[in-house]
């Protein structure tokens, strides 16, 4: 399923503040931890880490509001109820107030770095036409997306998809073969690699491979195992060139005897 960019990135747009009055602040301040590290885990997740700087405004001691509103730091450890009350409350706040010009940049981080994911995964998807050659079935949600209505997304998504999905199913035959040359398409989906220099590390398919060898943590070790693998040719050869040098000699105290 697909649909316009444009129109994707206003539906983002959309879902992100429906999730805010749903209550995304609240699951964001019980995940929230003063100096955890937002780059590893749950907290690496879009629509958590965006928060951390206005998290750590609105919990910092003795911060007041320029309406003189005080969110008192002992009432949000005794009540986090009321706590997330506050916090909700703060949209209301009036435009120029600091903490809702905080809490404002970070919902909209949340749906910039969502539709930055959403393009992402439009080029992977890509990829496994062009580089694998899967056969993908696109269904345009543009129009259901734009018109909102239940029947319309019926008709023109649910529907074409169920019938893609079962002839999938009921035509087993076709599957994995060129629909103009009848030949197998070589999709390398469960060749198995195994990376050495991150500890035989096994990665099924390519896509899987591309993307670990593409790596940081990857690529850093490759270099560091070059460079030891390098060092110890040169300790080799170093051995062999004395061995060389000490040949010589043996033979001149041979000839003399």
């Amino acid at each position: 399923m697909d649909a316009e960019t444009s129109v994707l990135d206003r539906y983002v747009g959309e879902r992100v503040d429906s999730m805010v009055d749903a209550g995304l602040l609240d699951e964001v301040y019980d995940i929230y931890k003063p100096g955890a590290d937002y780059t590893r885990g749950l907290r690496q997740s879009i629509g958590v880490r965006e928060f951390e700087d206005f998290l750590k405004t609105y919990l910092s001691d003795g911060n007041s509001s320029e309406n003189g509103s005080v969110l008192l730091m002992e009432e949000r450890k005794d009540d986090d109820k009321v706590t997330k009350e506050n916090m909700r409350k703060i949209l209301d706040f009036p435009k120029d107030e600091k903490l809702k010009i905080i809490l404002e940049e970070a919902i909209d981080r949340v749906k910039l770095n969502t539709r930055r994911l959403l393009r992402r995964q439009k080029r992977r998807v890509s990829r496994l036409e062009t580089v694998f050659g899967w056969k993908i079935h696109h269904v345009d949600a543009t129009e259901c997306l734009l018109s909102k209505c239940e029947e319309s997304w019926d008709a023109k998504v649910v529907k074409p998809a169920s019938e893609i999905v079962q002839c999938f199913l009921e035509s087993e035959s076709e599957l994995g073969h060129d629909s103009t040359s009848g030949k197998p398409i070589e999709r390398d989906l469960w060749s198995q690699y195994v990376c050495e220099a991150c500890g035989n590390k096994v990665l099924r398919g390519r896509h899987e491979w591309e993307h670990h060898s593409q790596g940081r943590a990857h690529r850093k070790r490759t270099t560091q195992l070059k460079k030891a693998q390098t060092f110890k040719s040169r300790e080799k050869q170093e051995e062999e060139e004395e061995e060389e040098v000490e040949v010589p000699g043996d033979i001149m105290k041979t000839d003399k005897i």
